[in-house]
């Protein structure tokens, strides 16, 4: 049986993606380079990274999991969605205060240790893992997840004989949440890892068979229509356990579409930079300046079906006019009424906006959610001409801490 996938609407006028971006594609894909795509059909890997966070449970209370950046927004998505379990503490940042209220604040007797980083080399993980281990000691358990043959980390795990998982060659740092990288620390939680993959599956199927038409499809053809004429893309999810998910989005949408150079070599410094929101906190802020400001945004509002309805019931606020209206209302009923009169207003203003709405939040939609996104990023790259799987803009600034922490060679 299929799973029902989220809806998608973009009510302002845009065209299909292109022939020569879909046929391209096509030919990314057949050569290899899209590897997130072949992700939740790895039962072997995906029964590997079960069974290895089955195992460590057994022996251990809590998962300290040092990432950053690709190795650690997705999982924080997942985390966030579907029910954040304190068995798992992600570390994304070089704070030795911060660690070591983390490891102090857990308690936990039998500690384990997640470090993920695909190079094998990523400073700040790294930092973060050698701090962590001075912290919990050298008997607690380590597992590495990292490139399958090569890096420092790869060489590191073998000759202390830690346990290790894969990220496939193919497959980008912000491209990886179902692979070991989010799966592996999401297991260890309780998260059912399987929905998340049949979520995604369901989304690269409807691809295939529908093209341009897809819900992948139609998103990218919505999108790259604003792409150029509005510069800011406002992402803003109307549940607090999805503002994770669009600080993900925000870090795909950047680091992949962001890029100084076209395909030929040309110079283009094209760009659209994401901006994560939280509705309805956001209302009370942000929109002031999206509604009357310069018209330079597009939005995109994240929220939930429609609920039951109750009706105002007689009770203690009833002589509150202010209140009165919302008794026997849940606080439910009030946020998803919020982001639909959001839309209609940001609308009117003249500013174009897409919804997506999910049925609920669950790991099958987050499936959907993160495959859709990729698969969609990846076809508006492609439609500007640019390469939406590098990103050489990032380099510099490591080199440049490189040299100012000493390293060999630097």
């Amino acid at each position: 049986m299929s799973e029902k996938l989220f809806e998608f609407s973009a009510p302002y006028e845009w065209e299909p993606v292109g022939t020569e971006a879909m046929d391209l594609f096509e030919e990314w894909r057949l050569a290899g380079r899209l590897g997130f795509l072949d992700l939740p059909g790895m039962d072997s890997l995906h029964r590997r990274t079960e069974e290895l966070a089955g195992d460590l449970m057994d022996r251990c209370d809590i998962l300290f999991v040092a990432g950053i950046g690709g190795s650690s927004l997705g999982l924080r998505a997942v985390l966030s969605a579907c029910g954040e379990n304190r068995r798992v503490r992600l570390i994304d940042s070089p704070d030795s205060a911060l660690i070591a209220e983390e490891v102090r604040s857990a308690g936990a007797r039998n500690p384990a240790i997640c470090v993920i980083t695909k190079s094998g080399g990523t400073a700040e993980t790294l930092s973060i893992f050698m701090e962590l281990r001075r912290l919990l000691g050298p008997e607690a358990p380590v597992v590495a997840i990292t490139d399958p043959v090569k890096g420092s980390l790869r060489q590191l795990a073998a000759e202390k004989g830690w346990q290790t998982l894969p990220v496939p060659p193919n497959v980008g740092g912000r491209f990886s949440v179902l692979s070991p990288v989010g799966m592996f620390p999401a297991a260890f939680a309780g998260v059912d890892t399987g929905s998340i993959l049949r979520g995604a599956e369901a989304v690269e199927a409807d691809f295939n068979r529908n093209d341009r038409s897809s819900l992948a499809g139609r998103i990218a053809g919505a999108y790259l229509s604003r792409f150029s004429s509005h510069p800011v893309h406002v992402f803003m999810p109307y549940n607090d356990r999805l503002h994770q998910t669009a600080l993900w989005f925000a870090q795909l949408w950047a680091e992949s579409l962001g890029k100084a150079a076209n395909l030929r070599g040309d110079t283009v410094n094209t760009g659209q930079t994401p901006l994560a929101c939280r509705g309805p906190a956001d209302q009370h802020s942000l929109v002031q300046i999206f509604m009357e400001g310069p018209l330079d945004k597009t939005v995109t509002v994240l929220t939930e079906g429609p609920m039951p309805s109750g009706k105002p019931q007689p009770g203690e606020f009833s002589h509150i006019p202010s209140m009165a209206y919302l008794q026997g209302r849940s606080p439910d009923e009030l946020r998803l009424a919020e982001a639909s009169a959001t839309a209609e207003a940001l609308t009117e203003r003249g500013v174009p906006v897409s919804t997506i709405t999910i049925p609920e939040v669950n790991g099958v939609v987050m499936g959907q959610l993160f495959m859709a996104l990729e698969t969609a990023t990846v076809l508006t790259g492609l439609a500007l001409g640019i390469n939406p799987l590098d990103q050489p803009g990032v380099e510099r600034g490591k080199v440049l801490t490189y040299r100012a922490m000493g390293r060999e060679g630097h």
